[in-house]
């Protein structure tokens, strides 16, 4: 049966993964090419013909027993060997091009590690480890994703769990002190659509998994069952308890299908181009220091990752640079991403660039603003706080220049008395147009990594490209 490619789950699926909201969970038969199997049966009748009646396999959970420990050290040694035989197959490369943020894994194999580092293709890597705690990780953005063995990895015998001894440690661990990293629990609140692929869903060690991971309060979840025999007891259990829907099509069809979607959209990591690239000169205005400048910087990895120049101060204005002349270029800027805070209300210099992009005109198609949660301007009592604050700054600069014999000296004090005033007669302008543009909060440009901002500006340059 052919692939329904107008089912609307595709588009679904397709769209949480270009937000960075959908994530891809791989179990360990994730690419066999011999579907009937599991990668633990294939284990097992590989050491069974190294080792006749020295290895235990319990079928129905796929582990592994060893009564003797020289046994077990041989026998992970050959698995390594196998696992470090296999090739990455099509399935892998599919999953490397299609643009998710994030890929959690359950297999210690690095078939998909080894294609993003064959494709040159920036990402991170990392596995927990049931000997020690996990570090620190980065956060995963679609530029650089993060790749993550749950189960250990190949490479390091310590992390790796084949026996019931080796799962019970891990779960004694992941539950007790060795939690797994900040960043991914972190990463996971956020997830809104889970896609599992290469999974036997009767291991009950499955289900410990979905809640060791919360996975079971996301409310999207898809799981492939096609040519894998599935219990209809099994199904419906999954339906009921962890709300999942059954896509009954098997890895490689689900996988080409969204592969489909995302190349006529244009963002398999192979096939994207930056429509920005180098020729669109975009600034940024923020006020320096805390939680700006984080988003600052974010903003920047993240266009820089996709080809995208940035023009920045703290980059690009040098040292003893002309501010006024560069504040002045913001204002005149075509692209101006602008980060409002309390201090950047009340900051001369961001405000400032602020008068001036409003002096040029065409306000709503050149900033693209991103609102804190202290700048509060939406409410007019606020709203006139601020007119407040700079009544205050004017008044106090206007008592300082009367308080002097002559003037002689201050024609640049002067003009900022101008500036004070300017503030003022612009400010509830610049608030109402601000309060009229859905800015969204910082946490949901994070949560989406920007994606909102940066699908703006490529549309907007588009639009002044034809």
């Amino acid at each position: 049966m052919a692939v329904n490619a107008t089912d609307p789950t595709w588009d679904m699926i397709t769209q949480k993964i270009s937000d960075g909201t959908c994530i891809l969970v791989t179990g360990p038969n994730i690419g066999l090419t011999e579907k009937d199997s599991s990668i633990n049966s294939l284990l097992k009748e590989y050491l069974n013909g190294l080792y006749p009646d020295a290895i235990k396999h319990y079928e129905d959970d796929g582990f592994f027993s060893f009564d003797d420990p020289g046994d077990k050290e041989t026998a992970i040694f050959m698995i390594q060997k196998y696992y470090k035989a296999m090739k990455p197959t099509d399935v892998h490369y599919k999953i490397a091009d299609i643009p998710f943020h994030l890929i959690i894994s359950v297999s210690p194999d690095n078939l998909l590690r080894n294609v993003f580092t064959e494709h040159n293709t920036d990402h991170t890597f990392d596995f927990y480890n049931k000997e020690q705690n996990p570090s620190a990780l980065e956060k995963p953005t679609t530029a650089k994703p993060l790749l993550y063995n749950l189960f250990g990895n190949i490479d390091n015998e310590g992390s790796l769990i084949f026996t019931y001894d080796d799962l019970f440690d891990y779960l004694m661990k992941i539950f007790g002190d060795f939690k797994l990293p900040q960043t991914l629990q972190n990463e996971l609140k956020l997830v809104r659509h889970v896609l599992f692929l290469g999974f036997d869903f009767d291991k009950w060690y499955f289900k410990l998994l979905l809640r060791l991971l919360k996975l079971n309060e996301i409310k999207i979840k898809n799981a492939s069952t096609k040519d894998r025999s599935l219990m209809p007891t099994v199904m419906s259990f999954y339906l009921d308890e962890f709300k999942m829907k059954f896509i009954e099509y098997n890895e490689a069809e689900i996988l080409d299908t969204i592969y489909q979607k995302c190349d006529e959209l244009g963002i398999l990591r192979s096939k994207s181009t930056p429509v920005l690239g180098n020729s669109a000169e975009i600034f940024i205005s923020y006020a320096w220091g805390g939680e700006s400048e984080q988003i600052a910087d974010s903003v920047e990895t993240l266009l820089r990752a996709k080809g995208i120049n940035i023009t920045r101060d703290k980059k690009d204005l040098g040292y003893t640079g002309d501010i006024k002349t560069f504040m002045d270029s913001i204002g005149k800027g075509k692209y101006v991403i602008v980060i409002i805070s309390d201090k950047y209300l009340k900051s001369e210099n961001c405000m400032y660039e602020l008068l001036e992009i409003t002096k040029n005109g065409d306000v709503y198609s050149r900033i693209f603003p991103v609102v804190l949660n202290d700048a509060n301007f939406y409410d007019d009592i606020n709203r006139i706080d601020y007119l407040n604050y700079w009544s205050l700054k004017r008044k106090e600069l206007n008592e300082k220049i009367s308080s002097m014999q002559d003037n002689m000296g201050t024609s640049n004090v002067i003009k900022k008395l101008d500036l004070f005033d300017d503030i003022r007669r612009f400010f509830d302008e610049i608030a109402a147009t601000l309060s009229n543009m859905n800015a969204l909060t910082p946490e949901q440009h994070m949560q989406n990594d920007f994606s909102s901002i940066i699908n703006a500006l490529e549309q907007k340059v588009k639009l002044d490209s034809k």
